[in-house]
Parts: structure tokens; sequence; C-alpha cells
């Protein structure tokens, strides 16, 4: 941009989302409890939600990668930084509607600690046991920095790490009453985006895609570090206790094409040579040269 929009992308496609929530296990005394009969469980996490896959249509402002100003040409040491890119996204609001099974237990009441421990290990199936309505809403603005980026003739390709802010509203109804309602809450996004890009526009030269690009767009929340995006919430155990901490992870798949569209004229290019045409009715325009002048002053007559 030249201080004015001259120009603007556009996508379109389309989107499919995984959306998993999970917790991490009961321990006792620091000693993880695995449940043995819980689909999906392990030693590290526990899934707790289900129908996790969706598509949604949303509008999206953002910018293609762009190299980091004034590296494109560096050599020697500093040459690694010609292969960085950025690019920003804002998303519009995007809901999700699924269910929760057996979180924070499945519904059991315990009076006594072998209770408790026999409840994590054999909780109730999923017909039988807890079972809750979550409904999560959010949109996000982030950075994601290519630490490899290579611009080819026709294939463009980009890898590198997510970085920014999404504001969520997340409500969870058990048997037709809402038990949890958090809005307006800021989570902190962490990420891996990986991007693909071929120019079809080579196809069409004389048309309006001759700057076309179909793309491929996988871009993950939740996974750098294995933890999870951590989600508020008001759930309670089955005897009023709190619930442990309820995760994230969001994994999105993007595939379409984009289009720059040019706003303003492209400036002229300068012609070679004089800015305007020599004048012919100067007074010096068709004298005779110097020598013919001198010679015919010596001789008048």
């Amino acid at each position: 941009m030249s201080g004015i929009l001259d120009s603007i992308i556009i996508n379109a496609g389309a989107e499919y989302t995984a959306l998993d929530f999970f917790t991490h296990p009961s321990n006792v005394q620091g000693i993880p409890i695995s449940k043995f009969s819980a689909p999906g469980s392990d030693t590290d996490t526990s899934v707790v939600s289900r129908d996790s896959t969706t598509t949604r249509a949303f509008y999206s402002i953002g910018s293609v990668p762009s190299r980091i100003p004034g590296t494109r040409d560096l050599k020697g040491f500093f040459s690694f930084l010609s292969g960085l890119a950025w690019s920003f996204n804002l998303t519009s609001p995007r809901t999700y509607r699924g269910n929760l099974i057996n979180y924070p237990d499945d519904g059991r009441r315990y009076l006594a600690f072998d209770e408790y421990v026999s409840n994590q290990l054999f909780p109730l199936p999923p017909q039988l046991g807890r079972n809750m309505e979550y409904t999560y809403e959010d949109y996000q603005m982030y950075f994601t920095l290519y630490l490899g980026y290579y611009e080819g003739k026709n294939v463009n390709f980009g890898v590198g790490p997510i970085y920014g802010l999404a504001v969520y509203r997340m409500d969870i109804i058990e048997r037709e009453q809402r038990i949890s309602s958090v809005k307006n809450q800021l989570q902190e996004l962490k990420g891996l985006r990986l991007l693909l890009e071929y120019n079809i526009g080579q196809y069409f030269p004389d048309t309006i895609l001759y700057n076309a690009y179909l793309f491929l767009e996988v871009t993950s929340f939740g996974d750098l570090d294995g933890k999870g995006l951590n989600i508020r919430n008001q759930v309670a155990t089955a005897n009023g206790l709190p619930a442990p901490s309820l995760y994230m992870n969001m994994t999105t798949y993007r595939m379409g094409v984009r289009k720059e569209i040019q706003l303003s004229k492209e400036p002229h290019k300068k012609e070679e040579g004089p800015a305007y045409p020599p004048l012919q009715n100067l007074p010096s325009a068709g004298l005779p040269p110097k020598e013919d002048t001198k010679s015919d002053s010596e001789n008048p007559g």
C-alpha cells in the first residue's frame, strides 16, 4: 500500500473445523488416574467432547504473506532473514455447538475416597453418564510469522507459528438449565499454520483471473505446548466441588481461491526521451551554420 489502499485481497472457499474439548486426568497425590472404560482417554488428556467436527461460513480480513522489509536481498550471515514473511488475520465471530460427555464426572455422587477412585477408574458409558450441551463463540485476531517462506513463479509455500488473541463466550446447558455462562473472555492464541498456494492465473492470462491463486491453509491452535487453550467455565462436580480445567484444540482447514483486485489506476510509465517535443518556431530555428554566416558578412555584395 502506498499511503492509500490501492488493492484488496478477496478469498473464496470452504472451511472445515475440528473442535475438541478435553481435560487433564484427575490425580491422587500427584499420580494421574487412567480411566479404564472411557473411550479416547490416555495418561495425558481425556477428551470430553462429541460431534467436534463442523463447517462454518465466516468472514476474514487479512493479508497475503509479505517479506520483512529490507531482508529480500540480504547476503552472508543474515541471509536467513530473506526466508521470513508475515501476515495478519481478523475473523468474524463463529459459533460452535456440541456435547460434553462425563465432564467433570459422570454424575454419580460419592461419599468416600474409595467411591471417588472407583468412579474415576470406571465411569459410566456415554449413554448412561452425564451429558451437557455447550455453545462456544469467538472471534480471533492474530499474526503469523512464516519461519520458512518460499515464493516461486507459480507456487508459494510457508509454515510458521501463530500468536494473537481471541475474545470468546461459552454457555453450558444441563437438563435445559444453563449451569455456566462465561462472556467476553480474552484468550491467548498460540498455534501453527501451513500455507500452500498455486497460481492458476497462469492459465487465464487475458482474463480477470490473471493473478488468482488456489490455496490450501491448515491452522491449528493449542498444539504448540500440548496443553491446549485454557477455557474458563463455572461447572461443578456431582458433589458440588470445582471442576477441573477445560481445554480446547481447534484445527481449521481452508481451501479456496484468492484474488487481488486493483482499486486504483496503475501509474503511467515515464516515456523515454524529452518530456516535450522540441519547438520549431524559435528565433534560432532554420539559421545557417556559424561558418556560413561569417562568410556572408565578409563578402557583402
